[in-house]
């Protein structure tokens, strides 16, 4: 680990540069195993597919920690990049909605984790989702159908590089095999949570604001474009969509979701 060149990191893994123009990115649980391999059969399949992903070159194991080898793309993510230049989120957010739309139009290989059963172990058994709550957002999943697309699974700004040639996807940590609605729900749910740092200055949370409900607007509107979606089906995935979200513990957004997940809540009850 002491002569790797650490060059980036984010909560489940961190990236290291590695040889003939790759990177290695080393999860930060020795248990990742199985992620590692899901990743990698995912980032070909979409590479397959003509969706733009770093090409996966192998895999490695360094101090116990499993990791995947692939190459290396050089840029800022999309986020940071609109941050510096905010005129580019009108064909920043095109990009964005192109991109998921042509994902959800890839076949997911049958080996990748299943979505609505992944989701529905990790709200049975968080610690984060009052018992009710649980209970209301699985008794939707029963209702949730079953399908076969790629779903990344934490498709957001920050998760694509952006850079002269080319935008390309990145961190599949948790892609999975299900219906696309559940993606572009949670999609959606993470666009709409975002806000700026806590104490940054009233201009910079007015942009913010701003700048969000565009990316939001031209986000929905270029997937549509590129790929039918049914509204009513995504509504009804953001139940376990947001019971989800929660058992990812970012402490910033509990008060919003468990405020989103009780109003529906109530309002089932009274209906």
């Amino acid at each position: 680990m002491t002569e790797l060149e650490k060059i980036a990191e984010g909560r489940e893994a961190e990236i290291f540069a590695w040889q003939n123009g790759s990177v290695l990115r080393l999860m930060r649980s020795r248990d990742a195993g199985q992620a590692v391999a899901s990743q990698a059969i995912a980032m070909k399949a979409a590479l397959a597919a003509g969706v733009d992903v770093p090409e996966v070159r192998g895999t490695e194991t360094v101090d116990g920690r499993p990791g995947l080898i692939m190459e290396r793309i050089d840029g800022p993510d999309m986020l940071t990049l609109i941050g510096k230049k905010p005129w580019l989120i009108f064909s920043g957010a095109r990009i964005f909605g192109r991109l998921h739309a042509q994902m959800h139009q890839t076949e997911a290989p049958a080996d990748l984790p299943n979505l609505r059963e992944r989701m529905r172990r990790r709200i049975e058994g968080s610690k984060r989702v009052p018992p009710e709550l649980a209970e209301f957002a699985c008794s939707h999943l029963d209702t949730l159908p079953d399908a076969g697309r790629l779903c990344h699974g934490d498709f957001h700004p920050a998760n694509i590089i952006w850079n002269e040639d080319r935008q390309s996807i990145i961190d599949w940590s948790n892609v999975a095999r299900g219906d696309p609605a559940a993606d572009y729900a949670r999609t959606m749910l993470m666009l709409r949570l975002a806000d700026p740092p806590p104490g940054s200055p009233l201009p910079l949370r007015l942009l913010a604001l701003v700048g969000r409900r565009l990316l939001i607007r031209f986000y929905q509107r270029e997937y549509r474009r590129k790929r039918t979606l049914d509204g009513a089906l995504v509504e009804r995935w953001d139940v376990p969509v947001m019971a989800n979200r929660l058992e990812d513990g970012i402490e910033e957004e509990q008060p919003k979701i468990l405020k989103l997940l009780e109003e529906r809540l109530t309002a089932s009850q009274r209906s």
